[in-house]
């Protein structure tokens, strides 16, 4: 299992519950029907429908970043303004 930061809460399908800047543990990492890269989340609804009516499972794993890789941009970006 690995550690993740949403960084991307916006246009969510109905029933999503990840929120901007909380840390979410993986459970399961997948390529969905659409060859996206999806996680299934510890603690939280995994599942639901569009307001198309079309059915998701998990969430795009590019609303996500390791803390670690978070922590390292911060730097260069810091490094970069001084």
């Amino acid at each position: 299992m690995k550690e993740v930061i949403c960084i991307n809460d916006k246009n969510m399908p109905e029933g999503a519950a990840v929120i901007k800047g909380r840390e979410y543990t993986v459970i399961e990492e997948f390529l969905n029907n659409y060859d996206q890269r999806v996680y299934i989340i510890e603690g939280i609804i995994n599942q639901g429908t569009t307001k198309m009516g079309l059915r998701w499972i998990g969430y795009d794993a590019s609303r996500f970043v390791e803390p670690e890789k978070l922590m390292e941009e911060n730097y260069e970006h810091a490094y970069a303004e001084n």
